[in-house]
C-alpha cells in the first residue's frame, strides 16, 4: 500500500480541496484521507508532493496517434514564421537520417505566413532534391509535397482530382505541390504501408511519454484519413507496456464483420474498442465545411457533405443497431445539424440506447441544435484550442461566416448548460498537445494576445471546474469507462497527475497556464513520469 500526500486533491466528483492522503492499492484508488485522520501504519510508502495539486490524470478524448508521432520524429512547423523556414526546419531536423525514407514533419499554417500563401513543391526541392517529402498542414485536411514525391506516388499534371479532393495546379497547368481533402488520404495510406507495425509501435510508446509528460493517462485515438493499424494495437496490447490507455476507434465505412471483430478482440484495460469515426465535412477555413446557410464571401456556396444525407442515415442506423459508437467530424453547423439528424434517425428506428455517439469539434452550430445533444444523448466533443488562438480581429471567420455567426462558434457554455456531456481534447497533431492551452483558451476565450478584452463571446465561458471535469471525467464517461477512470474515488483506477500550481489560482495567467509544470503522472497505478 501506498500514498500520495497532498495539500490540495481535486477528485473532480466534488468541488473541494482536500488536505491529505491518496490511498492506493495496487493498481487501483483505496481511500481519501484526510490529514487529521492519518496514520503513519495506513501505508508502506508515502510520495511526498505536499505542496503540489494533485487530480485525475488528463484523457484527451481526439489525437491522432500515428500522424502526431511522426510528426514529433519527423519535425513539427507550427510555428515556424515564413515556407522557407518551414522547409529549411524539416531539413536540419531529417539531414542525417536516411534519403530515402519518407519524410512525415507537418503541423504548418500558411495563415500565418506572409500573404497567407499556399507552398510550393520548390521550395522543398530546393532542400530535398532525392528525399520524398509529405507534410501535413495543421488541420491535416492539405498537404505539401515535394517533386520526388510527387514522382513516387506517381501524381502528375494529368491525373485526374478524386472526388471531394483536388492536386493543386499553377496557372499554366502545373502542379505547386499542394493536395486538397480527399486526394490526401489514398497518398497517405500509400506511405504508411511503408511503415511497419513493430515502428508504429514504438513511435506510439514515444508518444504515450510526451503524453505522461503533460499530466495525460488516457487518449481516444481516431483514424487518420481512414488509416487504421491494428497489427500496432496488437503489439501493444500483448506487450501490456504502453503508458497511457488507447482507446480507439477505425473508420466507420470499414465492413461490418472487421468492426465487430475488433470490438471483440481489444477489450484490454489499456488497449480498448471505442467504436467509429468518419468526417461528415472538412473545415470553414478551406471552404470545405458545410454549412447550414451560405458562405458569407461565396454567395450561394454552403459546401457539401462529404457522405451524402440518404447514405449517412443507413449507415449509423445500421452501426447503432449492432451497438456500435459513431464519431462524426463537424465544423461547419450544417454537418452538425445532419450528424443530428442521422443520430435522431437512428434513435427512433432502433430505440434510443445509451450507445454515448459523438460530434467532433463543433466549431459552429445554428441555435436550434443546442439542445439536441442531450435530448439525444449526444457526446459534444470539442478542442477548446482549435478557437481562436491569434489575432482575433483579423480571424478569417470573420469574412467567411459573418459577425451574427459568429456569435455561435465554439459554444461550450450553451450546450453544457443544457445538462449535455462534453468530452475535451486537443485533435493532436491539429494543434499543441498540452491539456493547459485549452484550458486558459475555454475558460478566459482570449487569444495568445490576450485579446479581445473580456473574451470573444463571453458568455460561452466554461469555469475552470467544468473544464477539468470535461478533460477528465467528461472524456471518460464518453468512452464508457466512467465507472473506473475520470475522478479520484475508492474503487477507481489510480490514473493521476499532480500538477506543480494550483490552476484555480493560475487560470487567468496566460504565461503561468501554458508553462504550467507536471510534477508527477501515474497511470494503473505505477509512475510513468516524474519531474
Amino acid at each position: 500500500m501506498k500514498a500520495i500526500r497532498c495539500k490540495k486533491i481535486y477528485t473532480v466528483a466534488s468541488d473541494a480541496l482536500i488536505d491529505g492522503y491518496l490511498l492506493i492499492d495496487g493498481n487501483r484508488i483505496r481511500d481519501i484521507i484526510p490529514a487529521e485522520e492519518w496514520h503513519a501504519n495506513l501505508a508502506d510508502e508515502i510520495l511526498d508532493y505536499e505542496d503540489g495539486f494533485l487530480m485525475p490524470g488528463f484523457n484527451d478524448y481526439h489525437v491522432h496517434i500515428a500522424m502526431a508521432a511522426m510528426m514529433e520524429y519527423f519535425g513539427t512547423i507550427r510555428r515556424t514564421a515564413t515556407e522557407e523556414e518551414a522547409a529549411k526546419y524539416l531539413y536540419e531536423h531529417n539531414k542525417d537520417k536516411d534519403p530515402d525514407q519518407w519524410i512525415l514533419g507537418g503541423a504548418w499554417d500558411h495563415f500565418v505566413w506572409p500573404g497567407q500563401k499556399l507552398p510550393s513543391k520548390e521550395s522543398l526541392d530546393r532542400y530535398f532534391p532525392h528525399t520524398p517529402v509529405f507534410s501535413l498542414n495543421k488541420e491535416c485536411h492539405g498537404a505539401w509535397l515535394n517533386s520526388e514525391a510527387l514522382r513516387r506516388l506517381h501524381i502528375t499534371k494529368d491525373t485526374p482530382n478524386p472526388p471531394n479532393g483536388e492536386y493543386f495546379k499553377d496557372e499554366n497547368g502545373e502542379l505547386t505541390g499542394y493536395v486538397h481533402e480527399l486526394a490526401v488520404a489514398p497518398l497517405l495510406r500509400i506511405i504508411f504501408e511503408e511503415i511497419s507495425d513493430e515502428r508504429i509501435a514504438d513511435f506510439t510508446r514515444a508518444f504515450a511519454k510526451m503524453a505522461n509528460r503533460l499530466g495525460i493517462t488516457s487518449v481516444g485515438d481516431l483514424p487518420l484519413h481512414g488509416i487504421l493499424r491494428e497489427g500496432a494495437y496488437r503489439i501493444l496490447q500483448k506487450a501490456g507496456d504502453s503508458s497511457i490507455r488507447i482507446n480507439f476507434s477505425v473508420a466507420m465505412m470499414e465492413s461490418n464483420e472487421k468492426i465487430k471483430a475488433m470490438e471483440k478482440e481489444f477489450t484490454g484495460p489499456v488497449v480498448t474498442f471505442n467504436g467509429v469515426k468518419d468526417f461528415l465535412d472538412g473545415t470553414p477555413m478551406g471552404y470545405t465545411g458545410y454549412l447550414a446557410a451560405p458562405y458569407e464571401d461565396r454567395p450561394g456556396f454552403v459546401s457539401e457533405p462529404l457522405i451524402p444525407r440518404d447514405k449517412l442515415l443507413k449507415r449509423i442506423t445500421e452501426l447503432d443497431a449492432l451497438g456500435v459508437k459513431c464519431r462524426l467530424h463537424c465544423c461547419g453547423d450544417g454537418a452538425v445539424h445532419l450528424a443530428l439528424d442521422a443520430f435522431e434517425e437512428a434513435g427512433k428506428v432502433n430505440g434510443f440506447r445509451d450507445l454515448r455517439h459523438a460530434i467532433e469539434h463543433i466549431e459552429m452550430i445554428v441555435p436550434e441544435d443546442i439542445p439536441r445533444f442531450k435530448e439525444l444523448g449526444v457526446i459534444a466533443s470539442v478542442q477548446p484550442e482549435h478557437s481562436p488562438r491569434t489575432h482575433y480581429s483579423t480571424h478569417p471567420f470573420h469574412h467567411l461566416i459573418g459577425e451574427e455567426r459568429m456569435k455561435y462558434m465554439w459554444a461550450f457554455k450553451s450546450i453544457s448548460d443544457t445538462g449535455a456531456h462534453m468530452a475535451f481534447g486537443t485533435d493532436y497533431p491539429v494543434v499543441d498537445f498540452t491539456p493547459f492551452k485549452g484550458l486558459f483558451r475555454c475558460v478566459n476565450r482570449l487569444t495568445n494576445e490576450l485579446e479581445p478584452e473580456g473574451g470573444y463571446n463571453p458568455w460561452e465561458k466554461l469555469s475552470l471546474r467544468e473544464a477539468l471535469r470535461n478533460y477528465t471525467y467528461g472524456s471518460a464517461y464518453a468512452c464508457g469507462r466512467e465507472k473506473e477512470l475520470g475522478t479520484l474515488e475508492a474503487g477507481k483506477l489510480a490514473d493521476i497527475t499532480v500538477l506543480g500550481k494550483d490552476p484555480f489560482e493560475i487560470i487567468g495567467d496566460r504565461d503561468q497556464m501554458f508553462e504550467m509544470p507536471v510534477l508527477m503522472t501515474m497511470m494503473d497505478g505505477n509512475i510513468v513520469y516524474e519531474a
